[in-house]
């Protein structure tokens, strides 16, 4: 297993190989068309689920249940208590709101009654593939060596993705680590998806001085109007953007777009790192990924 320096510096340099693409802005777009489709199936769960600190305990929870024989709710606990980011209440509440959803089930170990050992149920494991699905299928256009119509017929999948994936989640390597400038959105509900949206709508716009309208971004983010302009108002104030309230323009700075970017090439180089460990599937050649 790489030491999370050696996986740090490999995904930096596949993002780096990512975004030099030609068809890196069709990749982005493709990547948002699909999450928007599957985001409006469940955006009370998807808002949730991309805010940072909650990506990193469902990610746990996949990484244990893929990598362990018998994965405890003590496991994703403790975890997730060593980042140092996650407080004993959200770790809790979030456990909570996977249970309630039936998305996991919880039981008694045999040996240990005192422990609580778990598993990922088949709506959780629907939802994640349908998720890794949004990068996969774009990743399949940058790559002709990657057979998607393979992958998305595995029945193994999530055993052997999550298998090679647990390594970044358990190594503690963070897409907010190596993108810094992106906390301002991905610590914050919907994150992720007002993000792409920003920078989606800066392409189809053609320009950087973008009408916004909030409302339409609450129905495709699945959050209020505040949270949207919340969110905005930490981006200005981090120099990533410029509101102009009378006008409902927003200008993306030089360093949004370069910060979505790198974000984006970051977030597909972390999902490459799964995916290149399935069976069937060509591993990088050597100069890519040393």
């Amino acid at each position: 297993m790489k030491s999370k320096q050696q996986l740090t510096a490999l995904i930096h340099q596949r993002a780096a190989e990512i975004k030099s693409n030609d068809n890196i802005s069709l990749v982005m777009q493709k990547h948002y068309k699909l999450l928007f489709r599957l985001y409006l199936t469940k955006p009370l769960y998807f808002k949730v689920i991309f805010k940072a600190n909650r990506f990193i305990i469902g990610s746990a929870i996949m990484a244990y249940a893929f990598t362990s024989a018998n994965p405890t709710l003590r496991d994703v606990k403790d975890f997730c208590k060593k980042t140092g980011l996650i407080s004993d209440n959200t770790i809790d509440s979030f456990l909570l709101f996977i249970r309630v959803g039936g998305r996991m089930e919880v039981k008694k170990d045999a040996q240990d009654k005192r422990k609580l050992t778990y598993t990922v149920t088949r709506k959780a494991l629907d939802e994640t593939r349908a998720l890794i699905n949004t990068m996969m299928i774009p990743y399949g256009m940058l790559y002709d060596d990657f057979d998607v119509s393979a992958c998305l017929k595995m029945e193994n999948f999530h055993a052997e993705y999550f298998k090679k994936y647990a390594e970044i989640t358990l190594k503690h390597v963070y897409l907010f680590d190596m993108v810094p400038e992106s906390k301002a959105f991905i610590f914050r509900d919907a994150g992720h998806m007002l993000l792409m949206d920003l920078y989606i709508e800066s392409l189809q716009q053609k320009t950087t001085v973008i009408e916004y309208n909030y409302l339409k971004a609450s129905v495709k983010c699945g959050v209020s109007r505040s949270h949207i302009k919340r969110c905005l108002e930490d981006a200005e104030a981090a120099g990533l953007l410029t509101l102009n309230k009378t006008s409902n323009t927003l200008i993306l700075h030089l360093s949004f777009m370069h910060m979505a970017l790198d974000y984006f090439a970051v977030y597909m180089a972390m999902v490459e790192y799964g995916l290149r460990g399935l069976s069937g599937v060509p591993p990088l050649p050597a100069s890519l990924s040393r």
